[in-house]
């Protein structure tokens, strides 16, 4: 079957002539909780490009011992360790060379930086109050702004409602959160935009974030 041939490009185990244990696959490095949701998210974009994400989550099963895919599973699972450990600091990675497993390597990573880290979300809040335009153009604060608010979700990991019902209660939520958002883009918003500002106020119902 085609999803048991190691040598397809579409087999997690498939390593390209080009893989090496020295490849850094993203350029930013892991420096400890401040960083490691961003991290997490671009390592992850990475590791599922090079069809190695199954090796790391274990959706991928390692194999027995007497398997034929034995070695090159341990070969693969070792590629990924060097390529996770590239983007490491050095004071975060030392401790974590003797790790046998991607899939180890990963909840090591998430059981120290995973945790809800309340000086980050401090930190976040108050960038995203004290964030002005400052001249820049509306695109660039946007996806500034919004880059703080992804990252304080991330942290928070808000309940999401899974109600079959359309739920009120979630329609209110969300409605709120956006409000929120709305008037902290609005705040940080040059002096030049006041107007367009008043206009958008005196909308019924006020737009979303992206739309304003």
């Amino acid at each position: 079957m085609a999803e048991d041939d190691v040598t397809s490009p579409n087999h997690p185990l498939f390593l390209h002539q080009n893989d090496h244990p020295g490849l850094i696959l993203i350029a930013k490095k892991l420096t400890g909780s401040n960083n490691y949701s961003s991290w997490r998210r671009s390592m992850t974009i990475a590791l599922n490009a090079k069809n190695k994400l199954q090796i790391v989550t274990g959706t991928y099963a390692e194999p027995d011992t007497g398997s034929r895919t034995r070695a090159l599973w341990e070969r693969t699972n070792d590629m990924v360790i060097s390529w996770i450990l590239n983007t490491i600091s050095d004071q975060i990675s030392d401790s974590l060379s003797f790790v046998n497993t991607a899939k180890e390597l990963r909840s090591e990573l998430q059981e120290h930086y995973s945790q809800l880290d309340g000086h980050r979300i401090y930190q976040l809040t108050n960038d995203i109050a004290q964030l002005k335009q400052k001249n820049s153009t509306i695109e660039v604060y946007y996806h500034k702004l919004k880059g703080y608010w992804d990252e304080v979700d991330a942290l928070k990991a808000p309940h999401i409602c899974v109600c079959v019902c359309n739920c009120e209660n979630g329609r209110n939520n969300t409605e709120r959160d956006q409000r929120k958002r709305l008037m902290q883009f609005l705040m940080g918003l040059d002096e030049c935009y006041l107007n367009v500002r008043g206009q958008i106020l005196l909308m019924n119902p006020l737009p979303t974030v992206a739309k304003a």
